[in-house]
């Protein structure tokens, strides 16, 4: 019932962590680095971006583990809460900060 709900989760997910790997990238290439602990930290969590991108990828296009969990995680909320629309809205939420978070590391790395 929460397949389709868990599959945009999953597409928001890698959209976020995209739009986060955009950010990371033009940071690294474009923007003035005052030091090298900013040029490395910003190098390391591209790196991760990249990673959580083919596994993203990977699982979109293989045997879809990470949808079969949002599931399962939907499941459980809408028994833990009683209502459909609860675990949708916390669904929501969480990818949103998830991804908020994912946007802002890299800012402020650039601030160090």
């Amino acid at each position: 019932m929460n397949e389709r709900a868990a599959k945009a989760g999953v597409w928001g997910y890698l959209l976020l962590t995209l739009a986060s790997f955009v950010l990371s990238l033009y940071f690294l290439l474009f923007s003035r680095h005052d030091g090298s602990l900013t040029f490395v930290l910003i190098a390391v969590w591209l790196g991760y971006l990249v990673y959580s991108l083919f596994r993203s990828l990977a699982d979109l296009l293989g045997p879809q583990r990470r949808t079969a969990n949002f599931t399962r995680m939907l499941d459980r909320w809408q028994d833990a809460f009683g209502k459909r629309s609860s675990a949708l809205a916390l669904l929501t939420f969480m990818t949103l900060i998830v991804g908020a978070v994912k946007i802002i590391v890299p800012i402020l790395i650039m601030q160090l």
